[in-house]
């Protein structure tokens, strides 16, 4: 991996989106499809915001929304991706967090998720709606992030389905010897609402998941 293959552990997330991601990108050999999706970053609690980013061949750009910003006030404004959580979720995908499991193996550079190759973002463009993943942890811990893709996803003002899962479940599909799809057909993905939306995204995430 490189230098830049994780940011530093005590920089805040604000610091790592603004300013870590994009010299993070330019330092990296690797280059995005000209089609990669435009991403929107939504993070609640302490350091929180939003972002809009979108990588390019040219580096990637980084651009903070003002709270209360209304739509149509900023060009391009829906992304293809919008992702919700909180600070310290974002953070602990970055950085060991002792009541999770490993949510981004220690092999896999920050760079694998921004650089995603045209097979992959074409299965993405096929997902339209919103999702939400729990991962639950120990002591109570539990992991969240809310996915919208499509254009459906980036209107619903709700998630369509929940997939929630435990850490040892979570550990086999991160080690590999779980595929996503086993795991959903055995129920160990527990699911609630719209399961054809589900499978679309197993598939994906089974999809990267083999590529790091």
């Amino acid at each position: 991996m490189s230098g830049w293959s994780r940011p530093p552990a005590d920089a805040p997330a604000s610091e790592i989106i603004e300013f870590w991601l994009p010299r993070a990108f330019a330092a990296a050999p690797r280059r995005p499809p000209p089609d990669s999706p435009s991403v929107r970053v939504t993070l609640s609690g302490q350091g929180g915001g939003e972002w809009d980013i979108c990588a390019t061949e040219e580096g990637l750009s980084v651009q903070r929304r003002e709270p209360g910003l209304r739509r149509g006030t900023i060009p391009d404004c829906d992304p293809d991706l919008w992702l919700r959580q909180s600070g310290a979720d974002f953070l602990a995908l970055l950085r060991d967090d002792p009541d999770l499991p490993v949510l981004l193996p220690p092999d896999a550079d920050v760079m694998d998720l921004l650089c995603v190759d045209e097979g992959k973002i074409g299965l993405l463009a096929q997902i339209d709606g919103r999702i939400s993943f729990e991962i639950e942890g120990r002591r109570r811990r539990r992991w969240i992030i809310d996915v919208a893709s499509g254009r459906s996803g980036m209107r619903a003002g709700r998630p369509r389905a929940t997939v929630r899962v435990d850490s040892r479940t979570c550990e086999e599909l991160a080690q590999g010897t779980l595929a996503p799809l086993q795991a959903l057909l055995a129920g160990r993905l527990q699911v609630e609402g719209d399961r054809a939306l589900v499978m679309q995204v197993v598939m994906l995430v089974g999809a990267v998941r083999s590529s790091l």
